[in-house]
Protein backbone atom coordinates (compact mmCIF):
# COMPACT_ATOMS: atom_id res chain seq x y z
CA UNK A 1 0.00 0.00 0.00
CA UNK A 2 1.56 3.44 -0.78
CA UNK A 3 0.12 5.70 1.89
CA UNK A 4 0.57 9.53 1.32
CA UNK A 5 0.95 11.78 4.72
CA UNK A 6 0.65 15.53 4.17
CA UNK A 7 2.41 17.39 7.02
CA UNK A 8 2.39 20.87 8.55
CA UNK A 9 5.15 19.48 10.64
CA UNK A 10 2.24 20.03 13.68
CA UNK A 11 1.93 17.26 16.73
CA UNK A 12 -1.33 16.48 14.84
CA UNK A 13 0.60 15.64 11.70
CA UNK A 14 2.32 13.33 13.62
CA UNK A 15 -0.95 11.76 14.85
CA UNK A 16 -1.91 10.79 10.95
CA UNK A 17 1.89 9.45 10.67
CA UNK A 18 1.48 7.29 13.84
CA UNK A 19 -1.56 5.93 12.14
CA UNK A 20 -0.06 5.67 8.88
CA UNK A 21 2.82 3.44 10.41
CA UNK A 22 0.04 1.02 11.63
CA UNK A 23 -1.51 0.67 8.42
CA UNK A 24 1.68 -0.03 6.58
CA UNK A 25 2.73 -2.69 9.65
CA UNK A 26 -0.62 -4.74 8.90
CA UNK A 27 -0.73 -4.64 5.09
CA UNK A 28 2.82 -3.55 3.94
CA UNK A 29 3.95 -0.84 1.37
CA UNK A 30 5.75 2.38 1.53
CA UNK A 31 4.90 6.04 3.78
CA UNK A 32 5.61 9.56 1.56
CA UNK A 33 5.70 12.52 3.74
CA UNK A 34 4.74 15.70 1.93
CA UNK A 35 5.53 19.06 2.99
CA UNK A 36 3.61 21.62 0.58
CA UNK A 37 4.13 25.49 1.18
CA UNK A 38 3.09 28.46 -0.55
CA UNK A 39 6.17 31.32 -0.45
CA UNK A 40 4.91 35.00 -0.01
CA UNK A 41 7.28 37.86 -1.03
CA UNK A 42 7.48 41.40 -1.41
CA UNK A 43 9.80 41.62 -4.41
CA UNK A 44 10.94 38.94 -6.64
CA UNK A 45 14.52 38.97 -5.55
CA UNK A 46 13.12 37.55 -1.94
CA UNK A 47 12.39 34.57 -3.46
CA UNK A 48 14.87 32.12 -4.04
CA UNK A 49 16.60 33.10 -0.35
CA UNK A 50 12.79 32.44 0.85
CA UNK A 51 12.34 29.70 -1.15
CA UNK A 52 16.11 28.51 0.06
CA UNK A 53 15.61 28.69 3.40
CA UNK A 54 11.90 27.23 3.41
CA UNK A 55 12.97 24.20 2.31
CA UNK A 56 15.66 23.97 4.41
CA UNK A 57 14.10 23.60 7.39
CA UNK A 58 11.74 21.48 6.11
CA UNK A 59 14.51 18.83 4.95
CA UNK A 60 16.25 19.02 8.17
CA UNK A 61 12.67 18.28 10.43
CA UNK A 62 11.70 15.64 7.33
CA UNK A 63 14.84 14.08 7.95
CA UNK A 64 14.90 14.15 11.52
CA UNK A 65 11.24 12.99 11.49
CA UNK A 66 12.20 9.78 9.58
CA UNK A 67 15.04 8.86 11.31
CA UNK A 68 13.31 9.50 15.21
CA UNK A 69 9.88 7.81 14.08
CA UNK A 70 10.86 4.80 11.88
CA UNK A 71 11.95 3.00 14.54
CA UNK A 72 10.42 -0.21 12.89
CA UNK A 73 12.19 0.05 9.53
CA UNK A 74 9.56 1.08 7.31
CA UNK A 75 10.04 2.33 3.56
CA UNK A 76 9.69 6.06 4.23
CA UNK A 77 10.92 9.14 1.85
CA UNK A 78 9.81 12.79 1.85
CA UNK A 79 8.79 15.53 -0.89
CA UNK A 80 8.95 19.07 -0.84
CA UNK A 81 6.35 21.32 -3.13
CA UNK A 82 5.84 24.58 -3.43
CA UNK A 83 2.29 25.52 -4.26
CA UNK A 84 -1.24 25.61 -1.91
CA UNK A 85 -1.86 22.30 0.24
CA UNK A 86 -4.70 20.83 -1.50
CA UNK A 87 -3.31 21.02 -4.85
CA UNK A 88 -0.25 19.92 -4.03
CA UNK A 89 -1.50 16.74 -2.00
CA UNK A 90 -3.78 15.52 -5.26
CA UNK A 91 -1.09 16.52 -7.67
CA UNK A 92 0.87 14.25 -5.42
CA UNK A 93 -1.22 11.20 -4.67
CA UNK A 94 -2.23 11.33 -8.52
CA UNK A 95 1.22 11.26 -9.72
CA UNK A 96 2.49 8.46 -7.40
CA UNK A 97 -0.58 6.54 -7.64
CA UNK A 98 -1.56 6.69 -3.74
CA UNK A 99 -3.74 3.76 -2.59
CA UNK A 100 -4.27 6.71 0.71
CA UNK A 101 -4.02 9.60 2.20
CA UNK A 102 -3.96 9.94 5.65
CA UNK A 103 -3.80 13.51 7.49
CA UNK A 104 -4.54 14.86 10.49
CA UNK A 105 -7.72 17.21 10.85
CA UNK A 106 -5.72 20.39 12.59
CA UNK A 107 -6.21 20.51 15.95
CA UNK A 108 -8.42 19.08 18.77
CA UNK A 109 -11.62 20.20 17.65
CA UNK A 110 -11.25 16.95 15.48
CA UNK A 111 -13.58 16.20 12.28
CA UNK A 112 -15.30 19.33 13.11
CA UNK A 113 -12.07 21.33 12.06
CA UNK A 114 -12.41 19.07 8.95
CA UNK A 115 -15.90 19.94 7.71
CA UNK A 116 -15.79 23.48 8.27
CA UNK A 117 -13.15 24.91 5.47
CA UNK A 118 -9.83 23.41 6.21
CA UNK A 119 -7.18 21.28 4.32
CA UNK A 120 -8.18 18.45 4.66
CA UNK A 121 -11.93 19.37 3.40
CA UNK A 122 -10.85 20.71 0.49
CA UNK A 123 -8.70 17.10 -0.18
CA UNK A 124 -11.46 15.23 0.70
CA UNK A 125 -14.08 17.24 -1.67
CA UNK A 126 -11.27 17.60 -4.89
CA UNK A 127 -9.20 14.21 -4.86
CA UNK A 128 -10.46 10.97 -6.04
CA UNK A 129 -7.84 8.96 -3.58
CA UNK A 130 -9.35 7.77 -0.50
CA UNK A 131 -8.67 9.80 2.07
CA UNK A 132 -8.12 9.02 6.59
CA UNK A 133 -8.75 11.96 8.58
CA UNK A 134 -7.31 11.55 11.55
CA UNK A 135 -8.28 13.63 15.28
CA UNK A 136 -5.57 14.59 17.53
CA UNK A 137 -6.89 12.54 20.05
CA UNK A 138 -6.76 9.01 17.75
CA UNK A 139 -4.51 6.02 18.59
CA UNK A 140 -4.15 3.48 15.98
CA UNK A 141 -3.46 0.82 18.79
CA UNK A 142 -7.73 1.50 20.35
CA UNK A 143 -9.57 0.54 17.33
CA UNK A 144 -11.55 -2.00 18.12
CA UNK A 145 -14.12 -2.26 14.97
CA UNK A 146 -14.80 -0.72 11.86
CA UNK A 147 -18.19 1.29 10.94
CA UNK A 148 -18.76 1.23 7.38
CA UNK A 149 -22.53 4.07 7.25
CA UNK A 150 -24.58 3.53 4.28
CA UNK A 151 -27.25 4.97 2.35
CA UNK A 152 -28.89 1.92 0.84
CA UNK A 153 -29.47 4.15 -2.76
CA UNK A 154 -26.92 1.72 -4.84
CA UNK A 155 -24.23 1.61 -3.33
CA UNK A 156 -21.06 1.21 -5.20
CA UNK A 157 -19.39 -1.78 -5.79
CA UNK A 158 -16.26 -0.58 -6.66
CA UNK A 159 -16.10 1.76 -3.35
CA UNK A 160 -17.38 -1.20 -1.00
CA UNK A 161 -14.27 -3.37 -2.92
CA UNK A 162 -11.94 -0.34 -2.20
CA UNK A 163 -13.07 -0.62 1.63
CA UNK A 164 -12.17 -3.85 1.81
CA UNK A 165 -8.81 -3.40 -0.10
CA UNK A 166 -7.81 -0.94 2.29
CA UNK A 167 -9.24 -2.12 5.69
CA UNK A 168 -9.18 -6.34 5.48
CA UNK A 169 -5.78 -6.81 6.28
CA UNK A 170 -6.75 -4.71 10.02
CA UNK A 171 -8.67 -8.00 10.99
CA UNK A 172 -11.05 -5.91 12.19
CA UNK A 173 -14.81 -6.64 12.14
CA UNK A 174 -17.21 -4.41 10.66
CA UNK A 175 -20.10 -2.57 11.38
CA UNK A 176 -22.83 -1.49 8.78
CA UNK A 177 -24.86 1.45 10.38
CA UNK A 178 -27.60 2.55 8.42
CA UNK A 179 -29.82 5.52 9.58
CA UNK A 180 -33.58 4.98 9.22
CA UNK A 181 -35.17 8.55 9.33
CA UNK A 182 -38.31 7.41 8.03
CA UNK A 183 -38.58 3.72 9.01
CA UNK A 184 -40.61 2.51 6.04
CA UNK A 185 -41.16 -1.03 4.80
CA UNK A 186 -39.02 -0.45 1.78
CA UNK A 187 -35.95 0.72 3.77
CA UNK A 188 -36.20 -2.12 6.10
CA UNK A 189 -35.94 -4.49 2.82
CA UNK A 190 -33.54 -2.88 1.38
CA UNK A 191 -31.32 -3.08 4.01
CA UNK A 192 -32.31 -6.90 3.96
CA UNK A 193 -30.93 -7.11 0.15
CA UNK A 194 -27.59 -5.65 1.19
CA UNK A 195 -27.09 -7.63 3.99
CA UNK A 196 -27.49 -10.43 1.54
CA UNK A 197 -25.57 -9.12 -0.74
CA UNK A 198 -22.25 -8.95 1.67
CA UNK A 199 -22.68 -12.01 2.97
CA UNK A 200 -22.78 -13.80 -0.83
CA UNK A 201 -19.57 -11.55 -2.09
CA UNK A 202 -18.00 -11.57 1.86
CA UNK A 203 -18.41 -14.93 3.39
CA UNK A 204 -15.03 -14.23 4.94
CA UNK A 205 -15.42 -11.50 7.15
CA UNK A 206 -17.54 -10.68 9.77
CA UNK A 207 -19.86 -7.70 9.67
CA UNK A 208 -22.72 -6.82 12.03
CA UNK A 209 -25.77 -4.83 11.32
CA UNK A 210 -27.19 -1.41 12.97
CA UNK A 211 -30.54 -0.31 11.20
CA UNK A 212 -30.44 3.05 13.47
CA UNK A 213 -34.27 4.89 13.60
CA UNK A 214 -33.49 8.42 13.93
CA UNK A 215 -35.37 11.61 12.82
CA UNK A 216 -32.20 13.07 12.45
CA UNK A 217 -29.29 12.14 10.67
CA UNK A 218 -26.95 14.08 12.45
CA UNK A 219 -27.93 12.59 15.85
CA UNK A 220 -28.55 8.99 15.20
CA UNK A 221 -25.07 9.09 13.91
CA UNK A 222 -23.40 11.05 16.98
CA UNK A 223 -25.99 8.18 19.08
CA UNK A 224 -23.96 5.54 17.45
CA UNK A 225 -20.59 6.71 17.71
CA UNK A 226 -20.93 7.81 21.37
CA UNK A 227 -21.41 4.01 22.10
CA UNK A 228 -18.53 3.15 19.79
CA UNK A 229 -15.60 5.75 20.37
CA UNK A 230 -13.34 3.18 19.69
CA UNK A 231 -14.33 2.65 15.84
CA UNK A 232 -12.98 3.80 12.40
CA UNK A 233 -15.75 5.63 10.51
CA UNK A 234 -16.06 5.06 6.70
CA UNK A 235 -18.23 7.41 4.52
CA UNK A 236 -18.75 7.20 0.45
CA UNK A 237 -19.13 10.23 -0.99
CA UNK A 238 -20.89 10.57 -3.98
CA UNK A 239 -23.30 12.86 -5.41
CA UNK A 240 -26.15 14.27 -2.97
CA UNK A 241 -25.12 11.64 -0.81
CA UNK A 242 -26.14 11.29 2.96
CA UNK A 243 -21.82 12.44 3.53
CA UNK A 244 -22.58 15.88 1.48
CA UNK A 245 -26.08 16.23 4.02
CA UNK A 246 -24.21 16.05 6.94
CA UNK A 247 -21.42 18.40 6.14
CA UNK A 248 -23.42 21.17 4.41
CA UNK A 249 -23.56 24.70 5.42
CA UNK A 250 -27.22 24.55 5.64
CA UNK A 251 -27.02 21.58 8.14
CA UNK A 252 -26.38 21.84 11.80
CA UNK A 253 -23.06 19.47 12.01
CA UNK A 254 -23.85 18.31 15.36
CA UNK A 255 -21.99 15.20 15.08
CA UNK A 256 -18.45 16.89 13.72
CA UNK A 257 -18.70 19.08 17.12
CA UNK A 258 -18.55 16.28 18.96
CA UNK A 259 -16.94 13.21 16.85
CA UNK A 260 -13.42 12.00 17.46
CA UNK A 261 -13.25 9.05 15.50
CA UNK A 262 -10.87 8.31 12.69
CA UNK A 263 -12.72 9.24 9.70
CA UNK A 264 -12.19 7.06 5.71
CA UNK A 265 -14.05 8.87 2.80
CA UNK A 266 -13.76 6.90 0.08
CA UNK A 267 -15.05 8.03 -3.70
CA UNK A 268 -17.99 6.37 -5.39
Amino acid sequence: MKILVPTDLSENADVALEFAKGLVMKTGGEIMLLFSYYAVYDFAAQATQIIHQIEKDAKKYLKKAIKEKNTEGLKMDYLIVQGTVSTAINTAAREMKSDLIVMGTQGASGIKKVLLGSNTADVIKETKTPVLAIPNSARFDRLKDITVAVELKKEDPKAIEKLIELTSPLGLPYEVLHIDKGGNFDTEISFKGFKSHLTETLPHLHFDYFNQKDENFNKGLEKFLNDHPDTLLVMFSKSRSFFEQLFSKSHTVETAYHTHVPLMVIKS
